[in-house]
């Protein structure tokens, strides 16, 4: 019932999440909310541009000279200018931009090209990020998103310059790729783009704190850590990447190891991940690829770490195949291993299936394909957020089963010390009542031991001293069968390997037919009945007739030429025994007390006898009763549940 409730929970949420967060992340500008204007040879003519309606994003060639870092004024001597994009081959060049644009005020924004650049601006220097260099000793790497004031000159120009060289990555920097506003439009753009990923950040900050509190509050639920972990490593891989805004909040912070924390991020997740899956969902990973998984995502991390940019750069693909694979041998081992999930593995689940439907959507945005034209933008940033907001739903799932079965511990915890409570005062009680038992035959006995030994001892042996004798004898067999019956007591509870199907109609023919000389002796008839045709019940066919035997010795213990009835028939399921006598009954006062231990009818008895009946009966899943009325007789009664039933 309550994984139920629990999966109608998921179907209301979910959704929810999922259309919040792409509503949120919808805040970003789309492609084409920004007109894209190509340049000619390293020209923009931006005339007609009309900036009072939406920023401009600049594309397409830019004049570079190749190996050279070259000020503006150095730039314009060369004859060796050339039109284009400077490949990755080349490691530093200069390039130049001129915008023909209305005058006025204007923004420029972008990031820096990669990863070493200082821009001048109609002459001006007015930006860096690190130092570049002609060779790898003099450059110093750095990658800035920057925001400028500029303004045509006297022509009716921006002429943008810009030095940048790149000795620690791979792939090189595109150049000219910057937007172009009013600073409004800029401003607005740069909100609209910063803000989604602020409240990102802030989802995952959240999410990290909390589920660390909650690992803390049970560390018997160690999904709450790994995720709250994983939120972490999600907290910094968004903060240096996208608007890298935790250059902002760090400015002190070196490129180099903003660049790292971007890489590590990933085998960081991955190791997260898959111990994640291993413990939310049991069976479908095994151990070993677990730990295979980890040591290889570990590798990569210890690369991230130590190793050169440039060599971290050229396993950026390898990374991603890695992933991929773990992902897929998830759910090969999901699809053989498939049964009905639990709630919290359900969230998981349509988490990764979000994720795999983000990968289409871009795939097809990025061919200019729109599944949903109001939605022209790229999801997959937004999918790992919804990723994670489905784990917390699975982990809050997770969570609260927990808490319910540390409050199922405590309740058992706590029944079982009163049980255990219950024991000692019980066990106090049996002792009390043995010792009062024993003491009664053993004060009969000595006091008539010492009375033969005086006569004896006197030379006065006589009819007295027989008498004192057969008392200490007869005491000494009522002790005989108090502790036979202890014993009896005692040895009933181990029951439970020796339980077999038991014809109880066969067993109380046999048992009656034994006893049937005894009863006749006695001057009384046994009279047997039972329903023919009856099923077997399950349980020790010793103990069961052990309690028959103890309720006809009973009954024929209080019955002098009378008749005691043992019937047998089927009652709502159940085998109902009766034996019942014309005897001499049970009082009032004791019939109440007659199943307590050491509860006797009359002196003959030990008390043990209807315990031990009950105990037996109730072991095997039946109840007993009594009825009597003093001087007419007594019935007992006993039911057991018949096998399949």
């Amino acid at each position: 019932m309550a994984d139920k409730r629990e999966k109608w929970i998921l179907m209301a949420v979910l959704p929810f999440i999922a259309v919040l967060l792409l509503a949120v992340w919808s805040v970003k500008p789309r492609v084409d909310e920004v007109r894209t204007i190509d340049s000619k040879a390293g020209t923009w003519d931006l005339a007609a541009a009309g900036f009072e309606q939406s920023a401009v994003r600049l594309d397409g060639d830019v004049e570079y000279v190749p190996d050279a870092l070259l000020s503006p004024e150095e730039f314009s001597r060369r004859g060796d200018i050339q039109a284009g994009q400077p490949g990755d081959e080349t490691q530093y060049a200069t390039s130049r931009m001129r915008l023909i644009i209305p005058s006025g005020s204007y923004l420029i924004c972008g990031y820096s090209v990669d990863f070493a650049s200082r821009m001048y601006v109609n002459g001006e220097l007015l930006f860096e990020a690190g130092a570049p260099g002609d060779s790898r000793e003099s450059a110093r790497p750095g990658v800035k998103f920057f925001v400028l004031p500029v303004s045509p000159d006297e022509n009716g120009e921006i002429v943008i310059v810009q030095q940048a060289s790149n000795f620690i990555h791979k792939d090189g920097g595109s150049y000219g790729h910057f937007y172009i506003g009013t600073p409004e439009q800029i401003d607005q753009y740069i909100s609209r783009n910063l803000w989604p990923e602020v409240i990102l950040m802030g989802v995952y900050l959240v999410l990290f704190v909390v589920h660390l509190i909650l690992y803390l509050m049970m560390r018997n639920y160690k999904p709450n850590l790994l995720f709250a972990l994983f939120c972490l490593t999600w907290f910094v891989r968004t903060g240096v990447t996208g608007q890298r805004l935790l250059d902002v909040i760090l400015p002190k912070l070196p490129w180099v190891v903003l660049f790292r924390l971007e890489y590590l991020t990933m085998p960081l997740s991955g190791i997260l991940l898959v111990w994640l899956l291993y413990l939310i969902f049991p069976g479908v990973l095994q151990k070993w690829f677990s730990l295979a998984a980890s040591i290889l995502c570990g590798a990569v991390a210890v690369l991230d770490v130590f190793a050169s940019t440039l060599l971290i750069s050229y396993t950026a693909v390898w990374r991603v195949v890695l992933l991929g694979v773990i992902a897929l041998y998830f759910f090969v081992r999901l699809i053989l291993r498939w049964r009905r999930p639990a709630a919290e593995q359900a969230a998981v689940l349509s988490g990764f299936a979000f994720l795999v439907f983000a990968a289409v959507w871009d795939m097809c945005y990025h061919r200019d394909v729109f599944l949903l034209p109001a939605l022209r933008f790229a999801i997959s940033e937004v999918a790992i957020a919804v990723f994670v907001l489905f784990a917390m739903t699975a982990m809050f799932f997770g969570t609260m089963r927990e808490v319910r079965m540390a409050r199922e511990r405590e309740e058992r915890m706590a029944a079982e010390k009163a049980a255990a409570e219950e024991l000692a005062r019980l066990k106090g009680e049996f002792y009390t009542d043995l010792s009062h038992e024993m003491k009664t035959p053993l004060t009969v006995m000595v006091a008539n031991a010492e009375f033969a030994a005086r006569n004896i001892r006197a030379g006065a042996i006589d009819e007295e001293t027989g008498v004192d004798l057969d008392a200490i004898a007869a005491e000494g067999r009522r002790l005989a069968k108090l502790v036979n019956g202890l014993v009896n007591l005692n040895r009933m509870r181990d029951k439970g390997a020796q339980d077999t199907v038991v014809s109880l109609a066969k067993l109380t023919e046999e048992t009656a037919r034994t006893y049937k000389a005894l009863a006749e002796k006695q001057g009384s008839r046994l009279s047997v009945e039972i329903e023919s045709g009856l099923p077997a019940v399950n349980g020790n066919a010793d103990q069961l007739a052990q309690v028959v035997i103890n309720l006809l010795a009973n009954a024929g213990r209080h019955t002098r030429d009378g008749v005691i009835t043992v019937s047998l028939r089927r009652e709502s399921g159940r085998l109902r025994l009766e034996v019942a006598d014309t005897g001499d009954g049970i009082s009032p006062e004791i019939l109440p007390h007659i199943f307590d231990r050491f509860c006797r009818g009359d002196e003959s008895g030990t008390g043990l006898g209807l315990a031990i009946c009950r105990e037996i009966i109730e072991n095997h899943g039946g109840k007993i009763d009594i009825q009597s009325d003093m001087g007419k007789g007594t019935t007992v009664w006993f039911t057991l549940p018949v096998i399949g039933e």
